[in-house]
């Protein structure tokens, strides 16, 4: 066996090519870490923004203002999303108005049967 060694069986590398493409590299890297991290701090900005804001949708009406309104009877095929779509105020989140009917209907859960009258909410202005 003539080579013993995984580095003998190439050629010698130039040393100086080789420090010259690390500079370059570092160069690269040390641009690549600035970016890095302004698009780290934009992301974690666009993530808390986003939480905020979904935040206060989820909770824009208030409960405090519901009131008793009109009624239903519910027809085949027809859910409590479909309903609250229909239904809800422009503004409010739909799991926020399914929850108002839920309570002012006083079901335990989110089924409900074809015929079956509910009470729709309305929120006092």
């Amino acid at each position: 066996m003539r080579y013993s060694t995984y580095q003998s069986i190439y050629e010698p590398v130039n040393s100086a090519a080789v420090k010259s493409n690390i500079g370059q590299l570092r160069t690269f890297m040390a641009r690549f870490k600035l970016s890095s991290g302004l698009i780290k701090l934009a992301i974690a900005s666009l993530i808390i923004f986003i939480g905020c804001s979904t935040v206060l949708t989820v909770f824009a009406g208030n409960e405090n203002d519901l009131l008793p309104g009109g009624k239903i009877a519910v027809s085949q095929g027809e859910t409590l999303w479909s309903i609250s779509l229909e239904h809800k105020p422009a503004t409010m989140d739909t799991r926020v108005y399914i929850e108002a009917i839920k309570k002012v209907n006083q079901l335990e859960s989110t089924t409900i049967q074809t015929g079956q009258v509910l009470i729709l909410p309305q929120f006092a202005k």
